[in-house]
C-alpha cells in the first residue's frame, strides 16, 4: 500500500512545526521544555549481564584493555591544559550596618 504525497506531505509539516514549537518552549519557557524531557526518558532501565569478562576471548580483552589505556591517555592529555591569568582587585561596597535592637 503506497502513501499519497500529500499525507506524507503533510506529516512532515507537522513534524517540522513540532521541532520549532519544541525550540520555542526550550527558549522561552525552559521548566517546561525540561519536563518534556523528563517524560521521553524511562523510569526505569533493565539491564542483564551477559557473562561479562568471562564470556570474553583473550584477544577480545585484549583489544579492550588498549582502548582503555588509550582513552586514560588521551584524558591525561586534556588534563594538563592551563590557563594563565592575574587577578584583578575590583572594588566592593562596606559590609551592611547591623539594625540595632529598637527598647
Amino acid at each position: 500500500m503506497m502513501e499519497s504525497p500529500r499525507v506524507g506531505g503533510t506529516f512532515r509539516f507537522k513534524i517540522s512545526i513540532g521541532a520549532a514549537a519544541i525550540e520555542k518552549v526550550r527558549k522561552t519557557q525552559p521548566a517546561a521544555y525540561m519536563k518534556i524531557c523528563a517524560l521521553l526518558v524511562p523510569r526505569e532501565m533493565k539491564l542483564e549481564h551477559s557473562g561479562g569478562v568471562k564470556a570474553m576471548t583473550d584477544e577480545q580483552i585484549e583489544d579492550a584493555i588498549a582502548a582503555i589505556k588509550a582513552l586514560m591517555a588521551a584524558q591525561a592529555g586534556e588534563a594538563a591544559k592551563v590557563i594563565e591569568g592575574e587577578a584583578e582587585v575590583v572594588p566592593s561596597l562596606p559590609a551592611p550596618a547591623r539594625p540595632t535592637k529598637a527598647s
